[in-house]
């Protein structure tokens, strides 16, 4: 009886085994020796579940895999992410095949999270894999800096972001170079030359914790327009898609954006556009209040503090012969100056304008001008209009009223005359500019830098020692004054007390030099200054960038 038991229990078990024994090859003579597992692990704490990357940022993932009883040749790797961010169907690329990562991860900035998975396989036995996988989200890698666009052919464009710690806002890591931005996101650089580029917000930066976008606004050597979002560089606006003018005529072409007080400018060919760039961010139709006014030769002093509203935009209207300048912002005038002794701000119109800036604190616009007739050249400056100061005696009822300070009209102040010396220099510069906080004027040509400095008596001083000198071989095609990014776009947020935003030790104290030796092989300098108020530099301390192809432009970015 017992022995009848055991048989019926055997006949019961034996399809079990047959079953269990055809999912399983036995690679042994006994089924007891089992596979040594293959095991996945990270010994990085903050790679364990999830991995946050930077965009076109490299990364290390350097996972720890064992096998008892195999030294990992059997193993074969493969590293795999998803196309699209939290998705319910994956469809994956192929991204590695080494046991470690290191490398970028090309995707685009997500708030969702992709999947990222390694997988393992056992090519020793039935090719069994083991997968281990993470929750991946890319962030942005672009901090402000430095930004340069440049052509490799000449019939495109390429973007090129420097961190830098002495250059980017509180960053101690070390140094990162971003190159071929565009390339990289897009497959491609821009079919175009762009020879212009601006950085703007829209939004309030002076506002900690408030939303706001970072933005360059590019033309092309056609005046064409397009517009990147400094997060990724990907393209938010563009001259077809009516997301940066609302209409464009015929032979439409931008010549400029300026950033004064709460407005961000458009000057083109068909007149001045504008919004406010808190909120706003596209041109609709010309800025009536600009009908009939003309910027000469694309020339002005802007100062684009919000605490500014009076005169924040100063230029010369060659046709009407006067300087002008914008008040207000969202109601706009704009007004001309009245004469003093030195000179009649109305009876300009036989002069060119050179170059100009606003003082810091917006109460000075400061022009070079070039006379038509003589070849002569001056500087001007202009006084900011100041209303009337003062309190009331009694101040509940708005009576007595005492004036503490007169209304000072908007004025012309001083002339200083250029002597021949610095007319030579002139005369042949490629880039002419002035200091911000200091009474300098940088005259460029392509074999040296001169500062020219004014403020005592009526004549300008020049020197004609040489500031920069390129190596053999290269030469100067581009200069310009090293501003922030956050204080072009807003000079409030660096200047309160305290500011909003820390300004470097460089910002207003250094030059961004561009030099060619050949037509596709430039580089950029930013060069401190050694005595400000002297423009002299210091070579010593220079930040030197190569491996560039024809620089077209240079500019500063915030975030």
């Amino acid at each position: 009886m017992k022995k009848n038991n055991i048989t019926q229990l055997i006949i019961l078990l034996l399809p079990n085994i047959l079953w269990f024994t055809s999912c399983y090859e036995d690679k042994s003579s006994f089924v007891t020796n089992l596979i040594p597992e293959v095991q996945i692990s990270i010994n990085d704490k903050n790679q364990e579940n999830s991995i946050y990357v930077g965009y076109q940022s490299p990364v290390d993932i350097v996972p720890s895999i064992t096998q008892d009883g195999f030294d990992g040749s059997n193993l074969r790797y493969e590293w795999a992410v998803t196309e699209e961010p939290s998705t319910s169907n994956p469809v994956y690329e192929i991204i590695g095949t080494e046991k470690d990562f290191h490398g970028i991860i090309n995707r685009p900035i997500s708030n969702g999270a992709y999947t990222l998975k390694l997988t393992v396989t056992d090519v020793a036995n039935d090719n069994l894999q083991y997968i281990y996988s993470w929750e991946l989200y890319v962030q942005s890698s672009f901090l402000d800096g430095l930004l340069i666009a440049d052509s490799e052919n000449g019939t495109t464009t390429d973007l090129t972001l420097i961190n830098n710690s002495q250059i980017t806002n509180q960053y101690t890591k070390e140094e990162r170079i971003f190159r071929h931005i565009l390339e990289t996101a897009n497959g491609a650089a821009y079919d175009e030359l762009l020879t212009s580029l601006t950085y703007e917000v829209m939004g309030n930066t002076a506002i900690l914790g408030s939303s706001h976008l970072n933005q360059i606004w590019a033309i092309s050597s056609t005046g064409k327009s397009i517009r990147f979002n400094c997060e990724d560089y990907s393209i938010n606006g563009t001259w077809e898609d009516e997301k940066i003018f609302l209409y464009c005529p015929t032979d439409f072409q931008v010549k400029s954006y300026i950033r004064s007080s709460q407005l961000f400018i458009a000057y083109t060919n068909n007149g001045l556009y504008s919004f406010l760039n808190v909120a706003g961010n596209k041109f609709s139709m010309p800025n009536s209040v600009f009908n009939g006014f003309e910027i000469n030769n694309n020339v002005y002093a802007a100062n684009s503090s919000f605490s500014i509203g009076d005169n924040h935009l100063v230029w010369l209207d060659k046709p009407k012969g006067a300087f002008y300048s914008l008040n207000g912002t969202s109601y706009n005038t704009c007004t001309p100056y009245i004469s003093n002794p030195d000179f009649d701000p109305n009876d300009m119109g036989s002069q060119t304008a050179i170059a100009a800036t606003s003082s810091q604190d917006g109460s000075l616009a400061t022009f070079l001008l070039k006379d038509d007739n003589s070849g002569n050249y001056a500087i001007y400056t202009l006084s900011q209009y100041k209303a009337e100061e003062g309190h009331y005696e009694d101040p509940d009822n708005w009576e007595g009223w005492i004036v503490t300070s007169p209304e000072q009209p908007a004025a012309a102040k001083n002339k200083y005359i250029i002597p021949t010396t610095g007319k030579t220099l002139l005369d042949k510069a490629v880039s002419i500019f002035f200091g911000h906080t200091n009474n300098v004027l940088y005259v460029v040509t392509d074999a040296a830098i001169y500062s020219f400095t004014y403020g005592m008596g009526n004549e300008v001083s020049v020197s004609t020692t040489s500031q920069f000198t390129p190596s053999n071989g290269e030469k100067i095609t581009k200069a310009k004054l090293y501003q922030q990014g956050q204080y072009t776009n807003q000079i409030n947020v660096m200047t309160g007390n305290p500011p909003t935003i820390a300004p470097n030790a460089w910002n207003n104290k250094a030059l961004i030099i561009v030099t060619q030796s050949a037509e596709f092989n430039g580089k950029v300098s930013i060069v401190p200054m050694k005595q400000a108020g002297a423009g002299t530099l210091d070579i010593s301390k220079a930040l030197i960038y190569d491996g560039f192809g024809k620089i077209l432009d240079v500019t500063t970015t915030g975030y």
